[in-house]
């Protein structure tokens, strides 16, 4: 692996020259970065606690699954800015992060929280057809359960890298 490592820190090379003497390259990444992390983590948060706090033959599914629904493209977004912003972060020092097994948790966790809201959104669109059924709102439930857990876990490794790497 220690030639593929060199083979990308040389590629990357320029960039972390970049990204190491910009304060302001630096800042922005940053900025795009945590600012996508809150944007789609925050709604997404805010969301998962709207489902799990809902309970049983909650009048307001419909409204719930039309919100779901409707913030998707936001969520969307701000991890695209997390997954372009976390690409200029791991070139910056490519030898650190790429050889943390903090980095490749967080990773793990992240690919996890991708799957997950696939179907989080499977099951959102599940209830704004039905917002009665129990089993849908069920798997909804569960969803929204292992995406606060993953969103926390992925904000746990991103502080642990800084920390630790």
């Amino acid at each position: 692996m220690s030639g593929l490592l060199e083979w990308i820190a040389g590629a990357t090379a320029g960039w972390a020259d970049l990204y190491g003497s910009s304060s302001a390259v630096e800042t922005a990444v940053m900025f795009l970065h945590l600012g996508g992390m809150v944007a789609a983590g925050g709604l997404a948060f805010t969301l998962d606690r709207a489902v799990i706090r809902s309970g049983r033959g909650w009048p307001h599914r419909d409204d719930l699954a039309r919100e779901l629904h409707a913030s998707h493209g936001v969520i969307l977004l701000g991890l695209a800015l997390v997954f372009v912003s976390g690409i200029a972060l791991t070139a910056s020092d490519p030898e650190i992060f790429l050889t943390s097994w903090i980095y490749w948790a967080k990773m793990a966790a992240v690919v996890l929280l991708l799957a997950n809201g696939w179907f989080l959104k499977g099951w959102g669109d599940r209830l704004r057809a039905a917002p009665q059924d129990e089993g849908v709102f069920r798997g909804l439930r569960r969803a929204a359960l292992r995406s606060a857990a993953l969103w926390a876990v992925s904000l746990l490794g991103g502080i642990a890298i800084t920390m630790y790497a």
